[in-house]
């Protein structure tokens, strides 16, 4: 948390600005906080932010343990930020950081999210590539053999992927992932979820590669994965490995950020 911000703005209002941090100081902290450690984040000293907890105590915004006295956020500052999340589109959210993700890059950025047995791709930044893949918004992939549905699926439960096995044991192309109860699939899910995030090497696609990270909400359940495609001819599986990882890990970050979620991966 940072300290409390001074402006020079004359219409800057520093007495709000001492407030709202003391109450995000509050909203963020994982338990419940006591008045000489709150001060200390905010940059106050005690006696100002008592006045501050008391003020927002009385307001309904936080409240104060009976015994050990420390503060928590109350329902009716959680209700200010859910209703705000609420009132938000994934897409909406997520679309400035592809964009900008894809420009820093260089390469197509998608985002899909689970639709029944496949996944859905709900946004696309293309570039112009060697491969000319067909894909676009509304497109469905298989997910075992895609890097964007091994990181949907990669937290299911036994009982969701035995049934997602079971049902597309009949399709030919996935026999290499789903023969022998899913041998190879459960591998790879295993190590998605080891690594937090999964990497296509021309699996889908001859020639392409690819690297997808989970997006979570503010439960920090999956709700969405990123991917950026990049000709094989043009990225070694190192290169996904460094510096696009680390740009997607930023993104998805930001995406979750944005979705609520403030748990660091």
């Amino acid at each position: 948390m940072a300290k409390v911000i001074r402006l020079s703005d004359p219409n800057f209002i520093s007495s709000l600005s001492h407030g709202l941090s003391v109450l995000e100081a509050i909203a963020d902290s994982r338990e419940d906080i006591p008045l000489a450690k709150l001060a200390a984040l905010v940059g106050l000293k005690k006696t100002s932010a008592w006045r501050l907890v008391r003020t927002l105590v009385q307001l309904g915004y936080i409240r104060q343990d009976p015994v050990t006295k420390h503060f928590r956020p109350a329902p009716r500052v959680l209700a200010l930020g859910y209703s705000y999340l609420e009132g938000l589109d994934l897409k909406q959210v997520a679309s400035p950081f592809l964009r900008e993700l894809s420009a820093r890059v260089e390469e197509t950025v998608n985002m899909a999210v689970l639709d029944g047995h496949e996944l859905i791709y709900i946004d696309r930044v293309g570039t112009a590539q060697i491969i000319n893949v067909n894909l676009h918004v509304g497109s469905h992939l298989p997910l075992y053999n895609t890097s964007l549905g091994r990181t949907l699926i990669s937290e299911m439960s036994e009982d969701w992927l035995n049934q997602y096995i079971l049902r597309m044991a009949s399709d030919a192309k996935g026999k290499d992932y789903l023969a022998e109860n899913g041998k190879k699939l459960r591998k790879l899910l295993a190590e998605t979820r080891r690594l937090g995030y999964a990497l296509n090497d021309e699996e889908l696609v001859k020639g392409l590669r690819g690297v997808a990270a989970p997006v979570r909400d503010r439960t920090n359940q999956i709700v969405a994965a990123i991917c950026i495609s990049v000709p094989a001819g043009r990225a070694t599986l190192a290169r996904l490995r460094g510096e696009l990882l680390a740009d997607l890990m930023r993104t998805v970050e930001q995406v979750s950020y944005g979705l609520g979620r403030r748990q660091r991966a």
